[in-house]
């Protein structure tokens, strides 16, 4: 089924850009997180406003699109089918909360590999698709971000998709935009413990170190966000506004699958 084509000029203010970029973080993102995408952002109408490694900052359309190697666009539909055109629900209180963070300059240095981090540690443990060897380097690497986190040499604040949950799901004065996401958050334990096969089939070998690994950065995000570690097994669905739920642990794949967006079409790239 092709793509259906739309060009910048269709965007509307309040669209959400799910995108796929260049790099390996990229890369890891997508597999790790099972989804098309690695990072997302909101149109205000006419910027971008993104989390990206220069913090929460706000990008041309085009320079966006271009940067990347396909941008694909989702509206917005609330539960009881209203869109942003129909009476009483202005895109403006999502566009202002996510012009809140921009204006307090809202920043964050590794924000990829961060949610790498918290699809890997909390999400989906990529142990069947990634060498053992490279998955070691990403979680040293986590580790050392994490550890800069708890020494309060690095200040934790937004990821991509986090941005876009919580531009919808605080937006005010009605707090009436959460967007729902689908799919469950399972206990690290039984990932840890499930028995997986990779890709031709055979049993995948544990890795005591890995597993380690694991657990001890497990324990360090628990420490950065206090609020899970009395949430336990009692996280089960993510839905907008439980407050069990971290807004960072929002993925891309958790935006693109979400019944509240509905894809429109993919961005042709403007000719250089």
């Amino acid at each position: 089924m092709s793509e259906n084509k739309i060009e910048i000029s269709s965007l509307k203010a309040g669209d959400i850009l799910l995108s796929y970029g260049d790099g390996w973080i990229s890369d890891v993102i997508r597999l790790v997180d099972g989804g098309k995408y690695s990072h997302a952002a909101l149109f205000d109408g006419e910027m971008i406003v993104e989390a990206g490694l220069r913090g929460v900052v706000k990008t041309p359309v085009e320079h966006e699109v271009n940067a990347q190697k396909y941008v694909d666009v989702y509206r917005f539909k609330s539960d009881s089918g209203n869109y942003f055109s129909l009476p009483d629900w202005p895109s403006q209180p999502v566009i202002d909360r996510a012009h809140y963070y921009w204006d307090k300059g809202t920043k964050y240095a590794d924000n990829q590999l961060y949610l790498v981090g918290v699809l890997i540690v909390i999400r989906k443990l990529p142990y069947w698709h990634i060498d053992n060897s490279v998955l070691r380097t990403l979680l040293a690497l986590i580790f050392k971000l994490f550890k800069r986190i708890i020494s309060g040499k690095e200040t934790k604040s937004v990821v991509c998709s986090e941005l876009v949950y919580r531009s919808f799901y605080e937006a005010i004065p009605e707090k009436k935009y959460g967007l729902s996401i689908k799919g469950t958050l399972n206990p690290l334990n039984e990932s840890l413990n499930s028995i997986v096969e990779n890709d031709t089939g055979n049993k995948y070998e544990r890795d005591a170190e890995i597993d380690l690994q694991i657990d001890q950065l497990s324990s360090m995000f628990q420490e950065i966000n206090p609020e899970l570690s009395t949430a336990d097994d009692k996280i089960a669905l993510l839905k907008s506004g439980n407050p069990l739920v971290a807004a960072e642990m929002v993925s891309p794949h958790d935006l693109q699958v979400s019944p509240n967006l509905i894809k429109i079409g993919r961005i042709v790239k403007p000719n250089r």
